[in-house]
């Protein structure tokens, strides 16, 4: 049996003023235990008892060695915060907070773990690509894209993924399930990254510059493909023919012309196309919708291209010149034709 010091004595006393014999020598018992003995007679004594305990608690806590520790190259970037307590569960939790970001952890090693996103530190490099991780767990996911091993298969469509989190967002294909909704348009996504970069669009915010032109984009994708146009990279090639691309999805299309398959199919006159950005495209035919309108005179169009095109009506600009006589024109078709005439 725990004994207690004096004053604690005279506290859990005044708390719990005896009235039985079988309560004479509560005072004597550990406040915890004393504190399961009357936690159910009342809740004025139990929340007495409460304070009795946290009292403790909190000198014990100015004991506490992970308040004055360093874990990071001597700075003091975290401390253990006042303890929490959760009367009607009775759990007492210690946290330690990250002194850059505010955010709090129960543990200390989850901290140290967190850390890491601030200093940048990535302790587990890949042997075969030399790619470093700030986990080992990260670690060992990015070595099965060496290995090829892909163990969660998809059991309506047979495509596997060397994730178990990446097939539970493919799985949301087949359900149609988009649990993330925007607040602001009530567009809703399968993924919260999506959502994510979809925000900037109301934002405004374009976090991602190409360091070649400046251009800004909303997220890193967008700045990697249009990267492309500058070096001239086209890492995706046709097997059978032999043309590059930038992206592929646009290999994917290509890819159709060979095959002939046109799987994107027009509800209203039946027309089929291999992409479907160019049945979204077609639909406006059917709508009338033109959500391209030009600043300078109001007119609108069904295609960001026409709109390009027409712009250059204001401004002049003609960025296609005949090599042969240096004429110059507002379209590359435009060119073409008039290359005809050389020929």
């Amino acid at each position: 049996m725990k004994i207690l010091r004096n004053k604690q004595v005279v506290v859990l006393r005044a708390f719990f003023p005896s009235s039985s014999s079988e309560d004479s020598n509560l005072h004597l018992l550990c406040p915890v235990r004393a504190l399961k003995v009357y936690v159910d007679r009342s809740s004025h004594w139990h929340m007495m008892a409460l304070k009795v305990e946290s009292q403790e608690l909190n000198e014990m806590e100015e004991k506490d060695q992970y308040g004055k520790h360093d874990f990071t190259n001597g700075e003091k970037y975290f401390s253990c915060s006042q303890t929490e307590k959760i009367s009607s569960q009775n759990v007492t939790q210690c946290y330690f907070t990250c002194q850059q970001c505010g955010k709090g952890f129960n543990r200390k090693t989850k901290l140290t773990k967190h850390m890491k996103t601030h200093t940048g530190v990535k302790p587990f490099r890949c042997d075969q690509c030399s790619k470093s991780f700030r986990k080992m767990d990260y670690l060992n996911r990015h070595l099965k894209t060496h290995s090829g091993e892909k163990p969660f298969t998809c059991q309506q469509c047979g495509k596997s993924f060397t994730q178990k989190q990446h097939l539970k967002v493919h799985m949301r294909i087949h359900t149609g399930e988009k649990p993330f909704t925007c607040k602001q348009c009530g567009k809703s996504f399968s993924e919260k990254g999506h959502l994510k970069v979809h925000m900037r669009t109301h934002t405004g915010e374009k976090p991602f510059t190409c360091e070649f032109c400046g251009k800004s984009f909303i997220d890193k994708r967008n700045v990697n493909i249009h990267t492309r146009i500058h070096t001239g990279e086209k890492p995706f090639t046709c097997q059978q023919c032999g043309k590059g691309f930038t992206q592929a999805e646009h290999l994917k299309g290509h890819m159709r012309i060979h095959t002939g398959e046109k799987p994107f199919t027009c509800k209203q006159c039946g027309k089929s196309f291999t992409e479907n950005g160019h049945l979204k495209v077609h639909m406006r035919i059917h709508t009338g919708e033109k959500p391209f309108t030009c600043q300078q005179c109001g007119k609108s169009f069904s295609q960001k291209c026409h709109l390009k095109f027409h712009v250059r009506s204001h401004t002049g600009e003609k960025p296609f010149t005949c090599k042969l006589c240096r004429r110059s024109f507002t379209t590359a078709i435009n060119l073409r034709y008039h290359m005809r005439n050389h020929t």
